[in-house]
């Protein structure tokens, strides 16, 4: 938290502002979209985001947010779950192209390049916020949690495997293969079909972190994330093989 006068900035919000800006202005130059244009989305892409990625999050932890109703609004205490983002972004992308008469496909592919450096970006903000941590680990790069901030189950322990750096890591990783698919003309931006390698990509890296967590979601003994993660690439892998059922213009 950083406090200036009689303001005060939380970093989880500012990293995740940074991100947004960050990933807005690089998707643009990729995708050779105005970034005027960029930024006009902005307001509903992030505006629904968020609300996505809260919904999620309280719902994912519905067990502590029903007792605690206050706390829902809370979100500069941390706490977005990025499917319900992935959701509410799309949704806003939507109804911005319906409003502007601009075509949704470009757009999502816009999305689906700066997603992985907003999320490489703010993935840090649960570093502050001593969060997305995820098993004991004796690991070299294994980070340490004040006993405030861990969970039960683990108080004993005092290192964790650094679930947000796992993820930033994978998130730049992610962005790389799509700049070399747009650079090597491999996929065309403006189709929708780079979102949906982003989709599938981020999918595959989730599936596997989910193995680290100490919570988990879990409905009927399935670990609801991993559910999801394996649904997204099902689901990309469908479109990028039978893209035909994507209707698109040249």
């Amino acid at each position: 938290m950083i406090t200036l006068g009689p303001l005060t900035f939380h970093l989880y919000g500012l990293l995740i502002g940074l991100g947004v800006f960050v990933g807005a202005v690089v998707a643009s130059r990729v995708a050779q979209v105005k970034l005027d244009d960029v930024f006009d989305s902005l307001v509903w892409v992030v505006g629904f985001g968020l609300v996505g990625a809260r919904l999620y999050h309280v719902v994912d932890l519905w067990s502590y947010y029903s007792v605690h109703v206050n706390e829902i609004v809370m979100v500069w205490r941390g706490g977005m779950g990025i499917f319900g983002g992935i959701v509410g972004g799309v949704l806003g992308a939507w109804f911005y192209s319906r409003k502007r008469e601009e075509r949704f496909l470009l757009f999502l592919d816009v999305g689906g390049l700066g997603l992985p450096i907003g999320q490489a970006i703010g993935r840090w903000g649960n570093y502050f916020n001593q969060e997305l941590y995820g098993k004991p680990t004796n690991l070299p790069w294994g980070i340490f949690i004040k006993p405030e901030n861990r969970l039960l189950d683990v108080i004993e322990f005092e290192k964790f495997h650094p679930l947000f750096l796992y993820e930033s890591f994978g998130s730049v990783i992610i962005f790389l293969i799509l700049w070399w698919l747009v650079k090597t003309k491999k996929v065309k931006v403006r189709k929708g079909k780079l979102f949906f390698w982003y989709l599938g990509l981020y999918g595959l890296v989730r599936f596997f972190l989910e193995f680290l967590k100490i919570e988990v979601w879990m409905i009927n003994g399935v670990n609801v994330a991993q559910g999801v993660s394996l649904g997204l690439i099902l689901l990309s892998l469908t479109v990028l093989k039978y893209n035909e059922i994507i209707p698109v213009d040249d």
